[in-house]
C-alpha cells in the first residue's frame, strides 16, 4: 500500500500527461453519484446535442468476450444494424420522455413518471441472452443460466458504467434504473424494442437547473466499504 501511495504522490506532483489522465479518471469514478430528480410538472427541456453521441461511443467501448448471438443481428431488426455487441441502447431525447410519461400504465408506475418529466434523455440499455437451449427451463426464468449470458450481462453492465462515468465527466447528473413499469411488454412494443433483449437498465440524464423539483442522492453512498472490506490478498508462497 506505501508503494502506492507513493505512485500517486508522485503524480500529483508531476504534471506528467499519463499522471493528469489518471487524476481525470480518478475523479471522475469518485464523483459518479446516483442523483434522482422528480418533478411533477414537465421541466422544459435544457437538451444535450451532440454530447449524448459522444457519450454513447465512450460506452462502445466497453469490453465484451463473446458476440451476441446471431439471432440479435438480424436485418429487419432496427435495433442492431448487425452489431455484434451483446448490448443494445434505446434513447430517448427530453421532447420522448415527455411523451412516454403520458402513455405509459400508471399502475405500478412509482417514480418513473416524475423521472421522466424532468429528465433531459433515457436510454433504455438492454442486454442480448442466448436462445434458450433448455427446453425444461421454468417459466419464470428470463433467461438460460449460462456462463455465455453471464459474460453478456457483465459487458452489458461495463457500458453503463463507461456511460455513467462519460457523463460524469461532463457534469451530467444520472440515475441508473432497474426500469419499473419500462420493463413491461407493453413499453418494450410502444418503443419498438425486440421481446427478446432483457432490460439491464434505465438511465436517466437530468439538468442541473430543476427549480422546484426534488432531487434526491443515494442512501448507500455514504455507507461505502473501503477496499479491504471486499477484497483479500493471496499469497501462496
Amino acid at each position: 500500500m506505501a508503494a502506492v501511495r507513493m505512485a500517486l504522490n508522485q503524480i500529483h506532483s508531476t504534471p506528467t500527461r499519463s499522471g493528469k489522465l489518471l487524476l481525470e479518471t480518478a475523479q471522475a469514478i469518485r464523483n459518479r453519484q446516483t442523483i434522482k430528480v422528480l418533478s411533477g410538472d414537465d421541466l422544459p427541456a435544457q437538451g444535450m446535442g451532440e454530447g449524448l453521441d459522444q457519450l454513447l461511443d465512450l460506452a462502445g467501448w466497453a469490453p465484451f468476450h463473446r458476440a451476441c448471438d446471431s439471432s440479435h443481428r438480424s436485418p429487419d431488426d432496427s435495433s442492431s444494424s448487425g452489431a455484434i455487441e451483446p448490448w443494445r441502447f434505446h434513447v430517448l431525447d427530453a421532447a420522448n420522455c415527455r411523451t412516454l410519461r403520458q402513455r405509459i400504465p400508471l399502475e405500478q408506475a412509482g417514480k418513473i413518471p416524475n423521472m421522466l418529466a424532468a429528465a433531459d434523455a433515457l436510454i433504455l440499455a438492454t442486454w442480448l441472452p442466448n436462445p434458450n437451449s433448455q427446453p425444461d427451463l421454468p417459466a419464470e426464468c428470463l433467461f438460460e443460466p449460462s456462463m455465455a449470458n453471464m459474460e453478456h450481462i457483465a459487458a452489458a453492465s461495463a457500458a453503463i458504467q463507461n456511460l455513467l462515468l462519460a457523463a460524469t465527466a461532463h457534469g451530467i447528473r444520472t440515475y441508473w434504473s432497474s426500469g419499473g413499469v419500462l420493463r413491461s411488454a407493453q413499453v418494450f412494443e410502444l418503443l419498438g424494442i425486440p421481446t427478446e433483449q432483457i432490460l439491464l437498465g434505465a438511465v436517466f440524464f437530468f439538468p442541473t437547473d430543476t427549480g422546484e423539483a426534488d432531487v434526491v442522492s443515494s442512501k448507500l453512498r455514504a455507507s461505502r466499504s473501503d477496499a479491504s472490506g471486499w477484497s483479500r490478498r493471496i499469497n501462496l508462497g
